[in-house]
């Protein structure tokens, strides 16, 4: 791909943090979206920036623990567009506690959140990339799904568990003409975990990844020639080691 004005992206988790970044740096870029969030005022906002940028943008509200969501996502897509470029499974939450302090449920709204999200969203835009024989698909894991983290037993489940998905979708996606790329950024300044184990005081001077850094990464991905992809990206802060 090296020309986004002609480009259709769905983007998970838009309505805030690596979401909006990248819901900017790609209307930037001349690229339509189709936006999903669970905050639908949130989200209508980002949708409101983007468009500020002259492209076009649809958007839907739903859970994305929900099958339905990705369903009418991608039907919205469609609809709309008559196309996909671009799925960014971005959308994520996390739990910093010990494994005796997790619960269950709190294990299950995480995977449920991170992995099933992304491989529902995932299975119902494959069909129509590979009418196209073409598409790029991005999995956000994180560092954490490279290492593991104390206190980060279910958050790091489930970013291994989307790293190992992208590099096996890149093996069978790619005679179809589909890219897959895992990107692994550290830590944002964003809101995440912010009240499960950060603070917003913390975040503020932790010299985290910005949003905008991370849109810039995921627009390199995408603008890669027809016969190169980038299969794995680990992006960090120079503020901060790891």
């Amino acid at each position: 791909m090296n020309n986004l004005s002609e480009k259709t992206a769905i983007i998970t988790g838009a309505s805030s943090g690596f979401g909006k970044g990248t819901a900017l740096a790609f209307a930037k870029e001349g690229c339509d979206l189709v936006l999903t969030g669970f905050n639908e005022d949130k989200l209508h906002q980002v949708v409101l920036e983007c468009k500020q940028f002259g492209v076009e943008v649809a958007s839907i509200a739903g859970d994305i623990q929900d099958e339905q969501t990705a369903i009418k996502t991608v039907n919205l897509a469609m609809d709309t567009f008559g196309q996909i470029d671009i799925l960014v499974n971005n959308a994520g939450i996390g739990r910093t506690l010990s494994i005796e302090d997790t619960s269950m449920k709190d294990f299950d709204l995480v995977m449920n959140t991170n992995v099933r999200g992304a491989f529902a969203f995932t299975k119902y835009v494959v069909p129509e990339m590979k009418k196209r024989h073409d598409g790029q698909i991005i999995m956000v894991s994180s560092v954490t799904g490279i290492k593991g983290h104390p206190d980060e037993s279910a958050y790091t489940c489930s970013k291994f568990a989307l790293r190992g998905l992208a590099q096996s979708l890149d093996k069978e996606l790619l005679d179809y003409g589909i890219k897959t790329c895992v990107l692994c950024p550290h830590a944002g300044a964003t809101n995440f975990e912010v009240g499960y184990g950060r603070t917003k005081e913390g975040v503020e001077k932790s010299g985290f990844l910005t949003p905008e850094d991370v849109g810039q990464a995921m627009v390199r991905v995408c603008l890669q020639p027809k016969n190169s992809r980038i299969v794995e990206v680990r992006l960090a802060s120079n503020n901060v080691k790891y």
